[in-house]
Protein backbone atom coordinates (compact mmCIF):
# COMPACT_ATOMS: atom_id res chain seq x y z
CA UNK A 1 0.00 0.00 0.00
CA UNK A 2 1.34 3.16 -0.88
CA UNK A 3 1.96 6.26 1.68
CA UNK A 4 -1.28 7.49 2.07
CA UNK A 5 0.22 10.19 5.01
CA UNK A 6 0.11 13.31 2.82
CA UNK A 7 -4.07 12.45 1.66
CA UNK A 8 -7.05 13.92 3.27
CA UNK A 9 -10.45 13.07 2.63
CA UNK A 10 -13.82 14.44 3.31
CA UNK A 11 -16.76 12.36 4.97
CA UNK A 12 -19.66 14.34 4.29
CA UNK A 13 -23.03 13.68 5.85
CA UNK A 14 -25.57 15.30 7.82
CA UNK A 15 -27.40 14.10 10.58
CA UNK A 16 -29.10 10.27 10.63
CA UNK A 17 -25.76 9.00 9.15
CA UNK A 18 -25.71 5.12 9.60
CA UNK A 19 -22.99 4.97 12.48
CA UNK A 20 -20.55 2.14 11.05
CA UNK A 21 -20.77 3.54 7.34
CA UNK A 22 -18.85 6.41 8.89
CA UNK A 23 -16.84 5.60 12.08
CA UNK A 24 -15.23 2.26 9.98
CA UNK A 25 -14.12 3.77 6.75
CA UNK A 26 -12.92 6.92 9.34
CA UNK A 27 -10.94 4.24 11.21
CA UNK A 28 -9.26 2.60 8.23
CA UNK A 29 -8.43 5.65 6.30
CA UNK A 30 -7.11 7.41 9.80
CA UNK A 31 -4.90 3.99 10.08
CA UNK A 32 -3.14 4.41 7.37
CA UNK A 33 -2.52 7.64 7.97
CA UNK A 34 -4.84 9.35 5.82
CA UNK A 35 -6.32 13.45 7.51
CA UNK A 36 -10.00 12.02 7.64
CA UNK A 37 -12.39 15.51 8.30
CA UNK A 38 -16.49 15.34 8.66
CA UNK A 39 -18.08 18.25 6.49
CA UNK A 40 -21.44 18.97 7.03
CA UNK A 41 -24.38 21.24 6.58
CA UNK A 42 -24.68 20.95 10.26
CA UNK A 43 -21.93 23.61 12.36
CA UNK A 44 -20.74 21.71 14.94
CA UNK A 45 -21.77 17.99 14.99
CA UNK A 46 -24.06 15.52 13.33
CA UNK A 47 -25.96 12.48 15.09
CA UNK A 48 -25.76 9.11 14.04
CA UNK A 49 -28.22 6.16 13.27
CA UNK A 50 -27.46 2.95 14.91
CA UNK A 51 -29.07 -0.02 13.48
CA UNK A 52 -32.44 1.08 14.93
CA UNK A 53 -32.05 4.13 17.10
CA UNK A 54 -29.76 7.10 17.45
CA UNK A 55 -26.10 6.41 18.05
CA UNK A 56 -23.27 8.67 18.95
CA UNK A 57 -22.62 12.34 17.89
CA UNK A 58 -19.57 13.35 16.14
CA UNK A 59 -17.72 16.68 16.15
CA UNK A 60 -18.33 18.79 12.52
CA UNK A 61 -14.38 19.45 11.34
CA UNK A 62 -15.68 21.67 8.69
CA UNK A 63 -19.18 23.23 8.02
CA UNK A 64 -20.23 22.66 3.94
CA UNK A 65 -20.31 26.98 3.62
CA UNK A 66 -16.47 26.99 4.66
CA UNK A 67 -15.08 23.63 2.82
CA UNK A 68 -13.31 23.71 -0.06
CA UNK A 69 -13.28 20.65 -2.32
CA UNK A 70 -9.92 21.81 -3.63
CA UNK A 71 -7.96 21.17 -0.33
CA UNK A 72 -9.30 17.31 -0.56
CA UNK A 73 -7.88 14.34 -1.76
CA UNK A 74 -10.83 12.35 -1.57
CA UNK A 75 -14.73 12.23 -0.65
CA UNK A 76 -16.84 9.52 1.56
CA UNK A 77 -20.49 9.25 1.46
CA UNK A 78 -21.66 7.10 4.62
CA UNK A 79 -25.26 5.96 4.34
CA UNK A 80 -28.24 5.86 6.08
CA UNK A 81 -31.62 6.47 4.93
CA UNK A 82 -31.60 10.81 6.76
CA UNK A 83 -28.05 11.68 5.80
CA UNK A 84 -28.45 10.94 2.07
CA UNK A 85 -32.31 12.56 1.86
CA UNK A 86 -31.02 15.70 3.18
CA UNK A 87 -27.72 16.22 1.33
CA UNK A 88 -29.64 15.40 -1.92
CA UNK A 89 -32.21 18.73 -1.40
CA UNK A 90 -28.87 20.51 -0.85
CA UNK A 91 -27.25 22.14 -3.72
CA UNK A 92 -24.09 23.15 -1.81
CA UNK A 93 -23.64 19.16 -0.80
CA UNK A 94 -23.91 18.52 -4.75
CA UNK A 95 -21.87 21.06 -5.99
CA UNK A 96 -19.34 20.21 -3.59
CA UNK A 97 -19.82 16.61 -4.76
CA UNK A 98 -19.92 17.65 -8.16
CA UNK A 99 -16.36 18.65 -8.06
CA UNK A 100 -14.79 15.20 -7.17
CA UNK A 101 -16.37 13.08 -9.99
CA UNK A 102 -15.25 16.59 -12.25
CA UNK A 103 -11.63 15.68 -11.17
CA UNK A 104 -11.42 12.11 -11.30
CA UNK A 105 -10.90 12.35 -7.90
CA UNK A 106 -11.72 8.77 -5.54
CA UNK A 107 -15.60 9.19 -4.27
CA UNK A 108 -16.27 6.03 -2.11
CA UNK A 109 -20.52 5.95 -0.89
CA UNK A 110 -22.29 2.90 0.84
CA UNK A 111 -25.58 2.11 1.33
CA UNK A 112 -27.86 4.87 0.59
CA UNK A 113 -24.72 7.05 0.23
CA UNK A 114 -25.32 6.91 -3.71
CA UNK A 115 -28.66 8.43 -3.71
CA UNK A 116 -26.79 11.89 -3.32
CA UNK A 117 -24.46 11.15 -6.11
CA UNK A 118 -27.68 11.16 -8.27
CA UNK A 119 -28.38 14.81 -8.19
CA UNK A 120 -25.02 15.50 -9.64
CA UNK A 121 -25.99 13.82 -12.98
CA UNK A 122 -22.74 12.47 -13.56
CA UNK A 123 -23.10 8.67 -12.91
CA UNK A 124 -24.89 7.62 -15.92
CA UNK A 125 -23.13 5.09 -17.53
CA UNK A 126 -21.05 4.19 -14.35
CA UNK A 127 -21.20 0.41 -12.62
CA UNK A 128 -22.30 0.50 -9.13
CA UNK A 129 -24.09 -0.71 -5.84
CA UNK A 130 -26.07 0.03 -3.48
CA UNK A 131 -28.65 -0.53 -0.86
CA UNK A 132 -31.19 -2.82 -2.91
CA UNK A 133 -34.15 -0.14 -1.65
CA UNK A 134 -32.29 2.62 -3.85
CA UNK A 135 -31.61 0.42 -6.86
CA UNK A 136 -34.32 1.29 -9.02
CA UNK A 137 -33.22 5.01 -8.21
CA UNK A 138 -29.88 4.51 -9.47
CA UNK A 139 -30.98 2.68 -12.32
CA UNK A 140 -33.43 5.57 -13.41
CA UNK A 141 -29.98 8.08 -13.57
CA UNK A 142 -28.34 5.72 -15.97
CA UNK A 143 -26.20 3.10 -13.90
CA UNK A 144 -25.50 0.13 -14.61
CA UNK A 145 -26.46 -1.19 -10.95
CA UNK A 146 -24.93 -4.87 -9.69
CA UNK A 147 -25.41 -6.79 -6.64
CA UNK A 148 -22.17 -7.19 -5.73
CA UNK A 149 -20.51 -6.73 -1.64
CA UNK A 150 -17.68 -3.44 -3.50
CA UNK A 151 -17.68 -2.26 -7.04
CA UNK A 152 -15.51 -0.14 -8.57
CA UNK A 153 -15.50 2.01 -11.72
CA UNK A 154 -12.68 4.77 -12.57
CA UNK A 155 -12.39 5.46 -8.87
CA UNK A 156 -15.86 5.86 -7.72
CA UNK A 157 -16.74 2.87 -4.52
CA UNK A 158 -20.23 1.72 -3.84
CA UNK A 159 -21.13 -0.86 -1.59
CA UNK A 160 -24.23 -2.32 -0.22
CA UNK A 161 -24.60 -2.09 3.36
CA UNK A 162 -22.77 -2.61 6.43
CA UNK A 163 -21.86 -6.12 5.71
CA UNK A 164 -19.62 -5.42 3.28
CA UNK A 165 -17.58 -2.43 5.02
CA UNK A 166 -14.14 -4.58 4.92
CA UNK A 167 -13.76 -4.66 0.96
CA UNK A 168 -15.21 -1.27 1.39
CA UNK A 169 -12.17 0.05 3.30
CA UNK A 170 -10.31 -1.96 1.57
CA UNK A 171 -11.11 -0.72 -2.24
CA UNK A 172 -11.67 2.67 -0.72
CA UNK A 173 -7.71 2.68 0.43
CA UNK A 174 -6.89 1.71 -3.01
CA UNK A 175 -8.67 4.13 -4.85
CA UNK A 176 -7.10 6.73 -2.70
CA UNK A 177 -3.58 5.28 -3.29
CA UNK A 178 -3.67 5.41 -6.89
CA UNK A 179 -5.35 9.02 -7.23
CA UNK A 180 -6.86 10.59 -9.72
CA UNK A 181 -8.50 8.89 -12.22
CA UNK A 182 -8.40 10.06 -15.81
Amino acid sequence: MPDLKNMKVAILTENGFEQSELTSPKDAMEKAGVKVEIVSPQSKEVKAWDVDNWGITVPVDVTLDKANPESYDGLMLPGGVLNPDKLRTNQKAITFVKHFLEHGKPVAAICHGPQTLIETEMIEGKKMTSYPAIKTDLINAGVNWVDEEVVVDHGLVTSRSPKDLKAFNKKLLEELAEGVHA
